[in-house]
């Protein structure tokens, strides 16, 4: 799916589940996620990076969307050799109505 699909999408009524994963500093990744996993938007026929936060909430306001979840996952536990290696993930709820 790309941003045009995801835009005509939520004309049609669709109120897609979003994530923005920040894969390093300069990468941002948008998923639309369901019961079956996560896709990741797609621009041609790679997966879409936008170069800031920012940027991906922009693009997702400009299709329509009304909030996103940002998702930014830690190796900590791994780093530190904690037992268990839990997944440890800072998510915060975002309304793109306001940006």
């Amino acid at each position: 799916m790309n941003l045009a699909e995801l835009a005509e999408d939520i004309r049609s009524g669709a109120e897609p589940t979003l994530e923005i994963h920040a894969l390093t500093p300069s990468m941002y990744v948008v998923f639309r996620a369901d019961g079956s996993g996560r896709t990741p938007l797609r621009q041609g026929d790679q997966t879409q990076a936008f170069s800031s936060r920012f940027a991906a909430m922009q693009a997702l306001r400009d299709a329509g969307a009304r909030r996103a979840s940002f998702v930014h996952r830690s190796a900590y536990d791994e780093m530190v050799n904690a037992p268990g290696g839990g997944a440890n993930e800072l998510r915060e709820p975002v309304d793109l109505t306001v940006i």
